[in-house]
């Protein structure tokens, strides 16, 4: 790994330092152009995100081999902030958009908080609102923005374009592939379609090619809301944050997700988490399953008049296993020691 971060230090050109990779592939198969400035403003974006992964390894590496990797992770800090401050000095205009516009280039630079301040970055969460709802709700990434976009937009408080996303039917979307027969992760978007047939690029047309399958990871750590500690490696202490799509709340006649069912199996055990909203009055009842030596956060998030929150029928205060809980306007937190719990959130 030093090796490569050893040859990425090599590309010195054009006036600047930190130039990432090749640009051969760029955001491959983006609907939305895959230009050379696009492409390079994707390497150094990636240059960005290995200086982060090797702060974060030389940490763990020092705990059990000292002082040597703890100067390592200094150095891969300040590798990061160089690229972030050369990043923010060419590809930031002076009205904080991004001089390579796009929905790949804005979710890397907020996945890997390459911008100035939150006040930036709040703009260009808005920005990359506008252009997924200018694109009537649908995909403009390839294999390297899809492999982000719905986590990156949950991250920044956009379930509801994230679900806009997941439930598209046109073209390009995940759904338009299922409407033309896929039932395997596609290479392209356009692989097949009923109109035109199969895409004429027969060299490269795989039709069972991962990438765009990426979205699981979503549906898992957002949909159902499982996800690890980073301080607790191997499920240890897990996070269990649902994000609901928000316009179940109130039905509208569109279609929508109103029942999530997940579990994965843990070193510990099954980790379950599953959550239906009653149509008629929009309250929500959560389960989830906590394995035997292990802890949880549970993070419910609260929508607008839907914040009365019991647990198997009672109050929180009187539940055994509930450790702590914390509400506010917008979330409540609660605390749990091994077992199942049935929540409900209501008006």
């Amino acid at each position: 790994m030093e090796r490569f971060m050893q040859q990425r230090a090599t590309q010195v050109f054009d006036g600047y330092k930190y130039n990432g990779g090749g640009i051969t592939h760029g955001d491959w198969l983006a609907p939305e152009g895959n230009e050379p400035g696009k492409k390079r403003c994707i390497a150094v974006c990636f240059y960005a995100y290995s200086a982060r992964l090797m702060q974060k390894i030389s940490e763990v590496m020092a705990k059990y081999h000292g002082k040597k990797y703890e100067q390592k992770a200094l150095e891969y800090k300040t590798l990061y902030t160089n690229i972030k401050k050369e990043f923010q000095t060419r590809y930031i205009n002076s009205d904080g958009t991004l001089a390579q516009d796009g929905q790949t280039t804005y979710l890397l630079a907020l996945k890997l908080d390459l911008f100035p301040d939150t006040q930036s970055a709040n703009k260009a969460i808005v920005h990359l609102d506008s252009l997924i709802k200018s694109n009537d709700n649908r995909l403009g990434t390839g294999f390297v923005g899809t492999a982000i976009i719905n986590q990156t937009l949950s991250e920044c408080g956009l379930s509801e374009t994230a679900y806009n996303l997941l439930l598209q039917r046109k073209n390009p979307s995940w759904l338009y592939s299922v409407d033309q027969g896929a039932t395997t992760i596609w290479e392209r978007w356009n692989g097949y379609t009923y109109e035109s047939g199969f895409h004429p690029q027969i060299s490269m047309n795989s039709f069972n090619h991962y990438a765009y399958g990426a979205v699981l990871e979503w549906m898992f750590r957002y949909m159902a809301g499982i996800n690890p500690d980073i301080d607790n490696p191997g499920f240890k202490h897990i996070t269990l944050s649902p994000h609901i799509d928000s316009r179940n709340a109130i039905p509208t006649g569109q279609e929508r997700i109103t029942y999530v069912d997940a579990s994965y199996e843990s070193h510990y055990g099954k980790i379950s988490s599953s959550w239906k909203i009653n149509k008629k009055n929009g309250n929500i009842k959560y389960d989830f399953t906590i394995p035997t030596n292990t802890t949880a956060t549970v993070i419910l998030h609260l929508q607008d008049k839907c914040n009365k929150i019991k647990c198997n029928q009672r109050s929180l205060d009187k539940v055994a296993g509930i450790v702590s809980h914390k509400t506010d306007n917008t979330k409540s937190i609660i605390n749990l020691l091994p077992g199942k719990y049935s929540f409900t959130v209501s008006k």
